[in-house]
């Protein structure tokens, strides 16, 4: 029997040979170092790995983690996986297209960024090849052992106790998020975040059949007002979750949160704060009490949660809700609001981007920890069984270590890009 040599395909390539100009409607043979993901970007233009997963289960098996040297791969037609160009007819297949767009862009991008990045250490790759050879041999290894082993593993805790995963229609799932939130959601970050890292690696380790997509729309608010109720989509994430235990304290937007979604686990907890221009007062206040007839800038589509359980809500105060938290920031500079409530991680990003460093501050002595959850409609049939699913993954994931490495990776990347 030919010995296999298997590599984890989700990694990147760990070495020479990935693939390389490769066509839809062709075959491939697995090369060393290649991985599922890079090979769809460069094919399909998309990291979406499972379009080619799923065209090739009788020969990579039911775990797409482990992709084996020597194996031909089928590589569909664009007609046959649904991404060949169609004119749109309405003006949800124009958004559709619009997002696919984005998409295709955006991984064209990367992989340019890739392949500049690669032919920019030729030549000193090249020098170092033999000296090196050994040690990408032996980090390729044990990834190879740490997935092969935690994908085992998933499987034990997944079949513990003679539970089973709920089923779900035969059909990919659609998840949405949107952008503009590092570290936790927007394509141009690593994994497209570590969010959305957590989420797919979740349905990685629970159900590494099932298919999905997820797609980014960065107008949050149109995600609960119009995508979700609809039904086009199955889910969307990170979206804190209001203490649905207490409906009598909560804003009517979150009430209705409440009775419409229900919450996977928390991937996530985030530190709700405020922030207001140095000098104000505002940025050193002990209570809240304080804020009374301030003008206060939230996201719009944000929870008011928090705010509303100390009082903080209309006419005590004035509510200011554009867009993008951008806008937050700048209306605390040109003086159209006072405060700034908004996530600490995302805030500090902002205002180092803004250029508003030691002008805006944060308020350390009032802030609430919140969770940050997946969220699917209470009309979707699939809805709980998806989220099931999700905290099955988690629950392995926070077993095994996987979720701090995710997480540890992800925090470095910030601190150290901004």
């Amino acid at each position: 029997m030919k010995p296999h040599l298997f590599i984890s395909s989700l990694a990147l390539a760990a070495a020479a040979g990935a693939a390389s100009a490769q066509e839809a409607c062709s075959t491939y043979e697995i090369q060393r170092g290649d991985s599922l993901r890079e090979l769809t970007i460069e094919v399909y233009s998309t990291e979406d790995f499972r379009i080619i997963f799923d065209a090739n289960r009788d020969v990579i098996g039911n775990n797409p983690n482990i992709i084996r040297v020597g194996d031909v791969l089928t590589l569909p037609c664009l007609e046959e996986i649904g991404r060949a160009p169609d004119v749109p007819q309405t003006e949800a297949e124009a958004m559709a297209a619009e997002m696919a767009a984005e998409l295709v862009a955006a991984a064209e991008k990367r992989a340019a960024k890739a392949i500049a990045d690669a032919e920019a250490r030729v030549a000193e790759a090249e020098a170092k090849k033999a000296s090196e050879d050994a040690v990408v041999a032996a980090k390729a290894a044990a990834r190879d052992e740490i997935e092969a082993a935690r994908a085992e593993g998933a499987a034990l805790i997944r079949n513990a106790d003679g539970g089973e995963r709920p089923g779900i229609r035969d059909r990919q799932l659609l998840l949405i998020t949107g952008g503009n939130y590092a570290p936790f959601t927007d394509e141009a970050l690593p994994h497209r975040g570590l969010y959305t890292n957590l989420v797919e690696t979740a349905m990685l380790r629970a159900a590494p059949e099932q298919a999905y997509k997820i797609q980014f729309v960065n107008d949050w608010s149109s995600h609960l007002d119009l995508l979700m109720p609809t039904l086009a989509f199955d889910g969307t994430f990170p979206w804190s979750r209001p203490n649905c235990e207490a409906p009598e304290a909560l804003s009517e937007k979150d009430r209705a949160r409440c009775e419409t979604y229900n919450f996977s686990n928390p991937f996530y907890e985030v530190v709700d704060t405020f922030f207001a221009r140095e000098g104000s007062g505002y940025e050193q206040t002990l209570t809240y009490a304080d804020f009374a007839g301030t003008t206060i800038c939230r996201p719009e589509g944000w929870s008011l949660s928090h705010m509303d359980a100390v009082g903080l809500y209309e006419p005590a105060i004035t509510l200011l809700r554009p867009v993008s938290p951008d806008d937050c920031f700048h209306a605390v500079m040109d003086g159209t609001a006072d405060i700034v409530a908004i996530e600490a991680h995302l805030a500090v990003g902002a205002i180092s981007r803004l250029g508003y460093e030691h002008r805006i501050l944060e308020n350390p002595n009032l802030a609430a920890i919140k969770s940050l959850n997946v969220m699917t409609h209470k009309d979707n049939p699939d809805g709980e069984a998806i989220l099931e699913t999700l905290n099955q993954g988690l629950a392995i994931m926070q077993q095994s270590g996987e979720w701090r490495d995710i997480v540890s990776d992800a925090l470095r990347h910030q601190m150290e890009n901004g």
